[in-house]
């Protein structure tokens, strides 16, 4: 069996298998939440027909937001405490960014009025109301980012894309950190960096990679760009940065490439104790930009930090 898509959300993983012997048209998937205080699997989706994947899952209390379809192009909300499955959401291509904070699911999806470009969509959960942020509807949108609270974190380009192959190439003209304030409505630049990155949120904080330009021969040279929303102020952590895994409660997951390890980072220099065994593969060192970090290799045992959940 293979893994598509892997969630660690309060003290569960969510985890999408298939058996790789099958052939990947006639194949299909099983979601499970394996809960780590019961140690208690149990499946909460199948995949209703071939050529259906479910490849991002995020998940926040009762939620659980299942990326999948044909091509990505659907969201399936599952309610853990009533086991039942929806359509949230169906998109004419492919579904982009995916995040869940509390009551509220945020992506990135193709405009829905079939103009060209991308938008970002905010969908409630107890109303049911599907918003559109409508400075997020342009070609230089790329439909990447995070929600937390009444707050949207996303990225869209610095400038207008290169359009002279037929479509927007969005690689090239630079990032635009965009914050949109959900209570009132307001949308503002953070900053513009000269290469893309994904930006994260939790609380009043917000995290990316910035670097200095586009380099695909050498990845790792960014640092962790951290603004505080309150004071309109910005740090940088660590250094020799590839790109971000996850960001949740002061904590940190990025990588570098070449070859892949990933780091632990705490903002406030606190790495939280470990409560159950680590992986034997798992060590110890001081980060090369902040000496509260922690390199732990997570594809071997992220289940032994039951101390380190989301949310």
């Amino acid at each position: 069996m293979d893994l598509d898509s892997l969630e660690f959300s309060d003290g569960r993983i969510y985890y999408s298998e298939y058996d790789s012997t099958e052939p990947s048209y006639s194949r299909t998937e099983t979601v499970y939440a394996f809960d780590l205080a019961i140690e208690e699997q149990r499946t909460i989706y199948n995949t209703t027909g071939p050529q259906q994947r479910v490849t991002n899952i995020a998940a926040d209390g009762d939620h659980v937001v299942l990326r999948g379809g044909v091509n990505d192009q659907d969201l399936i909300l599952h309610t853990l405490s009533t086991g039942t499955n929806q359509i949230i959401f169906g998109s004419r291509d492919i579904i982009y960014g995916l995040a869940i904070d509390g009551d509220r699911i945020m992506w990135g999806c193709e405009r829905t009025d079939g103009e060209p470009g991308r938008e970002i969509h905010v969908y409630t959960v107890s109303t049911g109301e599907d918003d559109i942020i409508p400075e997020s509807q342009s070609i230089r949108t790329l439909g990447y980012g995070d929600i937390s609270g009444d707050r949207v974190v996303w990225i869209r380009t610095a400038e207008e894309p290169d359009t002279s192959l037929g479509y927007p190439s969005l690689t090239t003209a630079g990032g635009d950190i965009r914050l949109t304030n959900l209570s009132t409505g307001k949308t503002f630049s953070i900053e513009i960096i000269n290469a893309l990155s994904s930006p994260y949120i939790s609380d009043d904080t917000v995290v990316y990679v910035k670097k200095p330009e586009v380099d695909y021969d050498n990845p790792n040279t960014g640092t962790i760009r951290v603004y505080d929303i309150g004071t309109s102020s910005f740090s940088d952590i660590a250094s020799e940065v590839a790109g971000f895994t996850d960001f949740e409660g002061g904590l940190v997951i990025w990588h570098k490439s070449s070859p892949r390890s990933d780091w632990l980072t705490s903002l406030s220099g606190m790495i939280p104790a470990v409560t159950s065994p680590a992986p034997a593969e798992t060590t110890t060192q001081t980060s090369p930009g902040n000496p509260f970090t922690v390199i732990v290799a997570l594809t071997t045992g992220i289940a032994g930090y039951v101390a380190i959940r989301r949310r």
